[in-house]
């Protein structure tokens, strides 16, 4: 049910305003149509001001002339006439001023992400109804046009009509584009929900939002257009770098094949001279064993021939005069032995008489040397005497009377086999310490594995940073682009500065992961936390300004233990609840208190499971919390009742940057665990070092007393020897002298008794007789040596006088015999040559019949071709040798034998041909990606002129409007164009094929990235400041609202867009810049020829501008509406109260 408020004629009041007041929707009951009629007050005398009458012509095409509303959110029926100009639509919060804007939005077609309040265009059908409606009337060519959606919550779907008709939503889309409807442009088109959403958006989304704005779809379309040109660009360029390195790589790979292939060429070749060599060979070796065989056959022939003449030259005559002499020469060899053998017997018999002679010469010396060694022995006996004597009284001198004592000898090897017993002792300590220090090296050696072991478990658990990273490099590259430069210039801080949220906080439970990602925005998750204002500005100052990184950063001055929870965590989880959000989560304290000054997540609480709903609502417990994969959100109104809106959502399924990969608190655990063995495996180790160093020191002393025992022991060895040398001396000498004194007893007895006996005397006398005896008979022996030289005088006589006669006869006979043999010899090596030459001659036949056989039967197999190549080539050579060819055989293998070791096959050549065509095909490809680069970078600087000089003018348009209204409320601002890329760059290093190529090489390459091109907007609000570009960190809520409205209002003389909605614009401002505002906004929006302007706001100044061509449209709407209301008397006591006030 609506009540409408009439127009009347104008009166003194400046503005006109209009009431739309729907049913209401809870505690009073609906009324039906006849008692609405009955009961609705009596507008007709209702004066409200300067009410002005518009014609349906005062109304540009695709504004709005009414909007009706059934069952839609708040509503039950609403029904609103907005004027053609300015409207102003004001109200108490919650009573539906922006649900007038979702009907606008929704109505034309807008989906309702647009609008940022629910995902489905089911759940904004009011409560309790299966259907809902949307009528809105646009003007169009001086009639109208009405689009109507009807939304079924069941199926979640809606129905469109157009004038009545049933239509496609594609037609509803026409229809609103022919129109220049542009409820997705926020430029035109701002929500309450997504007014904060105008200050994040880029420069790219701006410039877009504002070429659509201004009416310029062409304009936007060549940005299109040369974004897609430059990204065909781009790809072209990429394709003809990555084609002309596969070409230049598939050159150098062919030019490597080249050689290969000239190898295999080669190979081949070789493989043919080896088969013609081959071939060839059994062709000499036939030609040289023909020529061996006829000069064989020519060798027997002569040989046989010798052999007769040598045969036949041989006499009979020497072979009997032969036996003559050596008859004779038998006789006179008989006579000489008997002469001979007589000599012999004489000369046997004088060498007996001669011997005989030489013993007696010997006797009669010996003899003689007796009778001469009887007077010197007695001399020599008495100085033997003499000389003993004074050897005994030295050796006496010199041996001590007593023999050594040998009792320490033994007193030493007891102490020896005392030290045996100490230095086994030692020796057996000193493999204890061994076997200890062994056990200790096993210790570390696993000590050391282990360690090992949780190092590696470590650096496991260090990958899930280093893959938590990589998330954010591919969620946010200008983030993780921030992230990298703070790493590396943290120096430049004072404080620790916190890197995004996503890398410092860290969920264990993945489904409460999940919950959390739902109630923090990502844009919390991606921001840095600063501890100190300066670092605060730095970090802006070097990241967001120079580098020009969208990212956010904050500085909060709240520490974590300020914040309370609203309800105690027992009676939290009482409720079913496992917990406040913040419990959760993981991360340093001033990261967490950023995320409980920013999002809340000290109030939130949240549920695996269900809890109950009703009874939460009911009691208005908490704004916001999240269960059984749901999160509710309870708005509740300012006035009347304070009912309570719920906005439920549904978790996503999978997280984005708050993954569980992070460090939960087992991860942490085992961190900890991890590090905690290796301080105790490293503590073992130092003890273990230390118990090694303990053990060292004492193997060292005792192996330093074995060896102090050892040479105790030597010395003791050495003192045994030493007295057993002297016993053994002594002993020697002793013996020695009782040697020496037993001789000179025995020498002085014989003095003795050859003194008294006279025994010298008949020895002399015994000898001489000796002596005359020996005389005799040698006297005797040479008379009988005469005799017999005499005897062998006359035999050698005889010998010599036959000698001489045989020796003339011998020497004939060797003659003769010396012939004949000769003669035997000639006919023996003659008859052997023959031999040798008849079996030369039958191997050489052999061979050459084998050898013709053997080519008989290669050339029968050989083609004519192959028998031509083998001719021409002997008769190229013409005489070679088998071993020349043979040495060429083997050279040609060898050649071929490296050539089969290098890995080449026949396919060598096949690749080879099939690179060469495909370089053929991509060196085609190639020229024709040339001309299709050169045919894109024309096209594109064509597009360029066409869009580039219009954008700039209607950006410096912008900028001039932007900068005038900012020097209005005595501030700065501008606007600018923001180009993205190098510019106008030098010709790229392409290879030009030819004079064509190289003109094209040198024409100048556009670089920019079109698609980037944005605009930015720059304000300072302070004297003292400078321009800033605006976004949603620097500027307060204010400062933000102040510029987003200034923006549209720039652009208000030259969009083409029929009306602009914005709503609550002015909340955040403060009075003066509000006033300000206000006063622009209406002037701005109330010009002739301006489009139509909603403005929504829940209040208003007192004494601010009107214009005569505005319209304020008052909302109430709620469930304490009174049953009735006299407007008449509301209206009067309105315009009373100025008059008294003025008196």
């Amino acid at each position: 049910m609506s009540r409408r408020v009439k127009k009347t004629e104008p009166v003194s009041v400046p503005a006109t305003a209009r009431l739309a007041k729907p049913e209401p929707s809870q505690r009073l009951q609906t009324r039906d149509s006849d008692s609405d009629a009955e009961s609705e007050p009596d507008f007709s005398a209702f004066h409200i001001g300067n009410s002005v009458a518009h014609n349906p012509g005062d109304y540009r095409d695709g504004s709005i002339t009414q909007i009706s509303l059934k069952n839609f959110v708040t509503y039950d029926r609403m029904e609103v006439t907005p004027g053609p100009h300015m409207n102003m639509i004001i109200g108490p919060n919650g009573t539906g001023k922006s649900t007038i804007v979702c009907a606008i939005a929704l109505g034309l077609g807008g989906r309702p992400s647009l609008l940022g309040r629910a995902k489905d265009i089911s759940e904004f059908v009011k409560h309790g109804h299966e259907r809902g409606s949307i009528e809105i009337t646009l003007a169009s060519a001086g009639t109208e046009i009405k689009v109507c959606r009807e939304i079924v919550r069941e199926g979640n779907k809606s129905i469109w009509k157009i004038n009545g008709r049933s239509a496609t939503f594609a037609e509803v889309q026409k229809t609103t584009r022919k129109l220049s409807v542009q409820v997705d442009n926020l430029c035109q088109f701002l929500p309450q929900d997504r007014v904060v959403e105008f200050s994040k958006m880029s420069p790219q989304e701006l410039l877009k939002e504002t070429q659509k704005a201004v009416g310029h779809e062409d304009l936007l379309q060549l940005q299109v257009e040369l974004a897609e040109h430059r990204l065909k660009e781009r790809q072209t360029m990429g394709e003809l770098h990555r084609l002309a390195q596969d070409v230049d790589s598939l050159r150098k790979q062919n030019e490597v094949l080249e050689r290969d292939v000239e190898r295999w060429q080669a190979r081949e070749a070789a493989e043919s001279q080896l088969r013609v060599l081959e071939a060839l060979v059994p062709v000499v070796r036939y030609t040289d064993t023909k020529a061996e065989h006829d000069r064989a056959k020519e060798a027997r022939k002569n040989a046989h021939a010798h052999y007769l003449e040598v045969k036949n030259a041989v006499s009979d005559g020497v072979e009997e005069e032969i036996e003559q002499l050596e008859s004779q020469i038998a006789h006179s060899e008989r006579q000489r032995r008997q002469v001979q053998d007589e000599l012999s017997a004489e000369q046997r018999t004088t060498q007996q008489r001669t011997s005989r002679l030489e013993r007696f010469e010997t006797r009669q010396r010996d003899l003689s040397a007796e009778l001469e060694e009887i007077g010197k022995r007695v001399q020599r006996r008495r100085e033997q005497i003499a000389k003993l004597r004074a050897e005994i009284s030295q050796l006496e001198e010199a041996h001590p009377a007593e023999k050594p004592q040998e009792g320490d000898s033994r007193e030493l090897l007891q102490v020896a086999s005392e030290l045996s017993k100490q230095k086994l002792e030692l020796k057996n300590e000193i493999i204890q310490l061994q076997d200890s220090q062994k056990g200790l090296l096993r210790s570390n050696r696993q000590l050391t594995t282990d360690m090992s072991s949780n190092d590696r478990q470590l650096r496991d658990l260090d990958d899930v940073a280093v893959r938590r990273r990589e998330t954010l490099r591919r969620f946010n590259e200008d983030t993780f682009h921030a992230l990298e430069w703070l790493e590396k210039n943290r120096s430049m801080f004072k404080q620790h500065v916190f890197a995004p949220v996503c890398l410092e906080a860290s969920v264990a439970n993945p489904q409460v992961a999940l919950m959390i990602e739902a109630i923090v925005p990502v844009s919390t998750l991606k921001m840095f936390v600063t501890q100190c204002d300066e670092d605060y500005h730095t970090f802006t100052r070097e990241v967001n300004d120079r580098q020009r990184l969208r990212v956010d950063v904050v500085r909060f001055n709240r520490s974590l233990g300020s914040f309370r929870p609203p309800m105690p965590q027992s009676d939290v989880r009482a409720l079913g609840f496992d917990g406040y959000a913040l419990e959760f989560i993981d991360a340093p304290a001033p990261v967490l208190a950023a995320m409980c000054s920013r999002d809340k997540v000290h109030e939130i609480p949240i549920a695996v499971g269900k809890v109950n709903n009703e009874r939460i609502e009911s009691e208005k417990l908490f704004r916001e919390y999240v269960s059984d994969g749901t999160r509710f959100i309870i708005t509740v109104g300012r006035y009347g009742s304070r009912s309570a809106t719920v906005m439920t959502t549904r978790v996503r399924s999978d997280t984005r940057l708050l993954s569980s990969e992070g460090e939960s608190d087992e991860v942490r655990a085992t961190r900890d665990r991890l590090r905690q063995e290796i301080d105790e495996i490293r503590s073992k180790l130092d003890e273990n070092e230390g118990k090694q160093r303990k053990l060292s020191v004492r193997e060292q002393k005792v192996r330093d007393g074995h060896r102090n025992i050892e040479a105790r022991e030597e010395e003791l060895r050495l003192e045994r020897q030493r007295i057993a040398k002297e016993v053994a001396t002594w002993e020697r000498q002793k013996v020695h002298i009782e040697t020496r004194r037993a001789q000179l007893s025995s020498m002085v007895s014989e003095e003795q008794r050859g003194e008294d006996g006279g025994r010298v005397q008949a020895e002399r006398q015994k000898i001489e007789q000796q002596l005359r005896d020996n005389a005799r008979e040698r006297a005797a022996a040479i008379a009988e040596i005469a005799d017999s030289l005499s005897t062998m005088t006359d035999l050698v006589h005889r010998l010599a006088l036959v000698g001489l006669g045989g020796q003339s006869e011998a020497q004939k006979l060797a003659e003769l015999k010396a012939e004949a043999s000769r003669q035997r010899e000639a006919i023996v090596e003659a008859q052997k040559l023959y031999e040798q030459a008849e079996a030369s001659y039958t191997l050489a036949k052999a061979k050459a019949k084998q050898c013709l056989e053997e080519t008989r039967k290669l050339t029968d197999e050989m083609t004519d071709d192959e028998r031509q190549a083998v001719r021409d080539e002997q008769a190229r050579r013409g005489r070679v040798t088998l071993e020349d060819l043979e040495i060429e055989l083997s050279t040609c293998r060898q050649r071929l034998s490296m050539a089969a070791n290098s890995g080449l096959s026949s396919r060598i050549m096949e690749q080879y041909e099939e690179r060469k065509q495909r370089l053929a095909r991509m060196e085609s490809s190639v020229l024709e990606l040339k001309l299709t680069l050169r045919q894109t970078r024309k096209r594109k600087m064509r597009l360029r002129e066409r869009w580039e000089k219009p954008l700039d003018e209607i950006v410096a348009k912008i900028s001039t409007k932007f900068s005038e209204m900012f020097d209005q409320i005595r501030c700065m601002g501008e606007v600018s164009l923001q180009r993205s890329g190098d510019g106008v760059v030098a010709t790229d290093a392409e290879p030009a094929e030819d004079d064509d190529d190289e003109q094209h090489a040198s024409e100048p390459r556009d670089d920019q990235d079109y698609g980037n091109w944005g605009v930015e907007i720059r304000v300072a609000f302070r004297k003292s400041e400078t321009l800033q570009v605006l976004d949603n960190h620097r500027q307060s809520g204010g400062e933000r609202a102040v510029s987003t409205i200034l923006y549209l209002q720039s652009m208000q003389h030259m969009v083409s867009a029929p009306f602009r909605v914005v709503d609550e614009i002015n909340q955040g401002m403060d009075q003066s810049n509000e006033r300000m505002i206000h006063e622009i906004v209406v002037n701005t929006a109330c010009r002739a020829g301006s489009s139509q302007y909603f403005l929504i706001t829940p209040k208003l100044l007192p004494d601010l501008s009107y214009h005569p061509m505005m319209k304020v449209l008052c909302i109430f709407n709620g469930e304490w509406q009174p049953t009735s209301l006299n407007f008449t008397k509301y209206i009067s006591d309105a315009r009373r109260r100025p008059a008294a006030a003025a008196r």
